[in-house]
């Protein structure tokens, strides 16, 4: 009868002598009748080492507020717009119905703060019962495990000039998806990055940002320089 091993090692227990001399015999048997299995490149070796890539949904149903609309502020209310998203996609019915809901979350931010403020953000959001972190030290790899949790994320992207040479204090939007080939699916509240934000607002609705541009405008330094928010 064959050992079925992927149950067999469900009991190995280190502590017990037993069953570390039993791995040692395996070692020494493999070692003078198949040496070429315990070799670092051997196929089952590579298999086990492999990454596990995040399985990462297509798109997240994100509600979309335009900062555009926005009660006071309109040019510069990005960050508590793109807040407001991920609030109510993440504690539904928190926000009033309708594409202003933002409002209502503006104006808490602002009874505390500015809305550029992150500190601020971070207080507001915790009035409503989300946790949440902004860190200034994201690479993409955390753009993907937040997405495969089915979380959005709020990133910083220096959105002025061109992509060779970025200019500005800065703009945020909210990551909700991935393509196939690498790109991210974006709710940006002031449009879209690739008309120069001179069309409709709604041109951010569902925008699709290349990779290659976000290296340029979200990690801008160095790959390990991403401004964003994550929801814990």
């Amino acid at each position: 009868m064959e050992i079925d091993l992927h149950n067999f090692f469900k009991y190995f227990d280190e502590k017990n002598p037993k069953h570390v001399a039993a791995v040692e015999q395996l070692e020494v048997d493999l070692g003078n009748k198949l040496p070429e299995l315990l070799e670092p490149n051997s196929n089952w070796v590579r298999i086990y080492r492999s990454k596990i890539e995040p399985s990462i949904p297509k798109i997240l149903n994100v509600p979309w507020y335009p900062q555009t609309d926005n009660y006071i502020l309109p040019d510069s209310t990005c960050n508590s717009s793109a807040c407001a998203m991920c609030l109510e996609f993440l504690k539904p019915k928190s926000l009033p119905s309708g594409p202003r809901g933002d409002d209502a979350y503006l104006r808490k931010v602002l009874q505390r703060g500015n809305s550029t403020d992150h500190a601020v953000q971070t207080t507001v959001l915790r009035s409503y019962g989300l946790n949440s972190v902004f860190r200034y030290d994201l690479v993409f790899d955390d753009l993907d495990k937040q997405l495969s949790k089915g979380k959005p994320i709020v990133i910083g992207i220096v959105h002025r000039g061109p992509e060779s040479a970025p200019v500005g204090s800065g703009h945020m939007i909210v990551v909700i998806g991935k393509t196939s080939n690498g790109d991210y699916v974006c709710r940006d509240p002031y449009g879209s990055i690739y008309d120069g934000y001179t069309g409709p607002s709604s041109n951010g609705k569902q925008v699709i940002y290349k990779r290659k541009m976000l290296e340029k405008r979200f990690t801008v330094k160095h790959p390990k320089d991403g401004w964003g928010r994550i929801f814990l």
